[in-house]
């Protein structure tokens, strides 16, 4: 099922030659709270930009100069004719309705803009648009595993993507240096490196030897690339770091939502057993009272602080 969230998530593109048309429709689905919009008054470069986005919806002015709507359309069908995007048209011309959905369009919004129009045909559009992607998507699924688990896995994958897509040029530098400099063609790279420089330093090439033994031209140029190369490792190190210190706080706040719901379903079952009448035994009372407690992180952090400080004050 598609859900709200990736409806309001659902990347949108806005094609239209007037500024103050763009705006108005940026502000209607910002203020809907739709948070992945992006607009264009160029409709030489609708074609380019869905290469590059794969926009969920695109909303298409018609009358623009130099391209209109229906060769925008044409353009999009020739670079995307695998998978070609959801168009909403936009149009004042009642004629230019029919000849839209013909051309490729699947709904229309006239002009002047309603609100509640705009928004209900983009919802309902991305709506259909996310639901058939999920059933492409799901095509494939191994049986074995639940829709449940395969949603997660792809949660998982988007989340390492847009993180990786995120990074700055410097961070993808360091992962590239550090990824290169552990992989096995780096250490062929520097086998022969190392004979060529070896061999033409022994002089039995008829070539004079730059660098004798005992190499110390060789020394200072490989100590200076250790010295880079920790220096990328450590960047990429960090970068990890930070990433392994996200996914902590995502698996701490799941952790203690888990441990949230579970104690107030103890607590409802408690209730249930007493309004019934069920009672238990007193070793069962004691250990569902421990269960229904509430456990508050500040007091388990503490316990375990506590713990270790006796802990290292003990003889050994």
């Amino acid at each position: 099922m598609v859900s709200s969230s990736d409806i309001l998530h659902g990347k949108i593109l806005i094609v239209d030659d007037l500024e103050a048309n763009v705006i108005l429709i940026e502000r209607m689905l910002r203020g809907a709270g739709y948070t992945s919009v992006s607009a264009t008054m160029n409709p030489y470069k609708v074609g380019e930009l869905y290469l590059t986005n794969r926009y969920d919806l695109i909303l298409l002015d018609i009358q623009m100069p130099g391209m209109n709507g229906f060769q925008v359309m044409e353009h999009l069908k020739k670079l995307a004719s695998d998978e070609y995007p959801q168009v909403l048209v936009i149009t004042a011309d009642p004629d230019h309705k029919q000849r839209a959905l013909q051309a490729g369009a699947k709904d229309f919004v006239s002009k002047p803009f309603e609100l509640i129009e705009v928004l209900t045909r983009v919802h309902n559009m991305l709506e259909v648009h996310l639901l058939q992607k999920e059933i492409a998507d799901h095509k494939d699924d191994n049986p074995a595993l639940s829709n449940i688990i395969q949603r997660n896995i792809r949660k998982i994958i988007q989340v390492r993507l847009k993180s990786a897509r995120e990074q700055s040029l410097q961070d993808r530098i360091a992962n590239g240096m550090t990824s290169f400099s552990g992989s096995m063609l780096f250490f062929y790279i520097h086998v022969v490196w190392f004979f060529l420089w070896f061999l033409l330093n022994t002089g039995h090439l008829g070539i004079t030897p730059f660098d004798p033994y005992p190499y110390g031209f060789l020394t200072v140029v490989v100590s200076l690339e250790a010295i880079f190369l920790a220096t990328f490792v450590l960047i990429s190190q960090n970068l990890l770091a930070k990433e392994a210190e996200r996914l902590t706080d995502l698996g701490l706040q799941t952790g203690l939502l888990t441990e949230h719901e579970l104690t107030r379903v103890l607590q409802m079952l408690r209730a249930i057993q007493n309004k019934i009448g069920i009672s238990n035994d007193e070793i069962s009372d004691l250990a569902d009272a421990d269960l229904e407690m509430e456990t508050k992180l500040e007091d388990v952090l503490s316990e375990i602080d506590r713990l270790q400080r006796r802990e290292q004050s003990i003889p050994r």
